[in-house]
């Protein structure tokens, strides 16, 4: 099993007003643990810059014990889990410098053709992926769907600022827009047992979002981003308090 470790320590800027990290800054550091192994394995953003193609996130789960705090130090473990025709897997583990779990999630990733904007087979690409490693969520990942119930929606305008280096809507900020809307709509402070945010399509500057709520007895809280204009779905996310 080829694994990656990282340690980083949480910033100021980084935390929420009860002193734990955001969790689209978490997704973040991620995010980067990722990119930076699949770069040491030959299989990161210059490799597939070469095919005029890129990683894209399609599905994560993270499950936490606690949020990591202010000034705190976090160890990131992560290590490619298996790969099938389309997708990708990755684990994450998070750790306190005593050793204590923090939280742990499974990813699913796709290569994306930049031109045709569609997923590349894996299998003829010539990456040299892993076969198989230990999966971290018990439960099989599968895909979110959407649900009935959701209420008016929120609408985000994608601005500049949440354009990342493929050119589209970094998959965090999806994270972070739905944070913003649950904490308007229903004034959400609830402790995150777990997220899980399943990515559709992808977004640019100036595209227009609508995001539909809905909250399942102040435990859980689902959303459905849908492009305003065409009314397709972009994401979906849940998360468990």
């Amino acid at each position: 099993m080829q694994v990656k470790e990282d340690t980083f320590t949480v910033k100021t800027y980084e935390c929420q007003a009860d002193g734990s990290i955001k969790l689209n800054v978490l997704m973040q550091h991620l995010q980067e643990a990722a990119t930076v192994h699949a770069e040491q394995l030959g299989f990161g953003y210059d490799r597939l810059n070469q095919i005029n193609s890129c990683w894209v996130l399609s599905n994560l789960r993270i499950e936490i014990d606690r949020l990591p705090r202010w000034g705190e130090k976090v160890t990131i473990t992560t290590w490619p889990s298996g790969h099938s025709r389309l997708v990708a897997t990755r684990e994450f583990l998070g750790k306190d410098p005593h050793g204590a779990e923090l939280f742990k999630a499974g990813s699913e990733w796709m290569v994306l053709d930049r031109e045709k904007d569609r997923p590349k087979n894996l299998l003829r690409l010539g990456l040299p992926l892993p076969e198989s490693g230990p999966k971290m969520i018990a439960e099989k990942l599968t895909r979110l769907e959407p649900r009935s119930g959701y209420s008016d929606p929120e609408h985000v305008r994608v601005p500049y600022s949440s354009i990342d280096l493929n050119g589209h809507a970094n998959n965090t900020e999806y994270v972070r827009w739905a944070m913003d809307a649950l904490k308007r709509t229903f004034q959400f402070k609830g402790t995150i047992r777990f997220a899980q945010v399943t990515y559709l399509a992808e977004v640019f500057e100036g595209d227009e979002i609508d995001l539909l709520l809905s909250c399942d007895r102040g435990e859980h809280f689902y959303i459905l981003g849908k492009r305003t204009s065409q009314q397709d779905n972009v994401y979906l996310m849940e998360i468990g308090c």
